[in-house]
């Protein structure tokens, strides 16, 4: 997603959350305090360096990008959330059961459930750390909570077929905005990687188009 926004003309910057992409021990020991700083930090320089900042994340990285519509709206032109959870997520109730051990099997072990397109693979984790998983629960049910303060434009795109992320969660989400300026995409060529799936230049397409059309212009001093 970032190459394609880059070839049309975007600065991208993609900050990567404390324990993501490295080991699960570094996962287990992050947080929401660490995923939401990690955001923050990564915004602050386009701030100084772009007429105009906007965010985009798939997965988590969308509830971010929702939370950071709500808590820093004054930097930003616009956000979108692709596949990204508010929703309780029924999969993942065993969280909340003591029998349940330290470490859970990951449901995208089978990369069908991740992609349509079996050509492609993300980087993933075999297990979930239980404490990560009533972390990741505790921040789905903040952003839920924070929708009727997003205060910028909003663009979300749920794919249809989804087995990880309830595609329910984009009617909701788009219920509870107050923002007038918001847009739901159905998605029907993807699973929950969307990005690295059949939808992927739909999706850069239709948010390339979003930014440009509330992109602020930078005037002569």
């Amino acid at each position: 997603m970032g190459d394609f926004l880059v070839r049309r003309g975007l600065t991208v910057l993609a900050p990567r959350p404390a324990g993501y992409g490295t080991t699960i021990e570094d996962f287990e020991q992050s947080g929401p305090e660490d995923w939401i700083a990690r955001i923050n930090t990564g915004l602050d320089p386009l701030k100084r360096s772009c007429a105009s900042v906007s965010a985009i994340g798939i997965s988590m990285g969308g509830t971010l990008a929702l939370h950071l519509g709500a808590t820093r709206a004054s930097d930003l032109t616009c956000v979108s959330c692709i596949n990204g959870p508010v929703m309780d997520l029924p999969a993942f109730e065993a969280a909340d059961d003591p029998n349940t051990p330290a470490r859970m099997p990951a449901p995208w072990t089978d990369p069908r459930i991740l992609t349509k397109d079996l050509s492609s693979a993300g980087i993933t984790y075999s297990e979930i750390p239980k404490t990560s998983l009533k972390k990741a629960l505790g921040l789905f049910k903040q952003v839920q909570g924070e929708l009727g303060q997003v205060r910028v434009p909003t663009l979300l795109f749920y794919s249809r077929d989804d087995a990880i992320v309830d595609p329910a969660n984009g009617p909701f989400i788009l219920e509870r905005l107050t923002i007038a300026d918001r847009r739901l995409i159905e998605l029907t060529e993807s699973a929950h990687e969307a990005t690295l799936d059949f939808d992927l230049e739909r999706i850069g397409l239709e948010w390339l188009a979003f930014v440009r059309q509330h992109a602020r212009v930078l005037t002569p001093a």
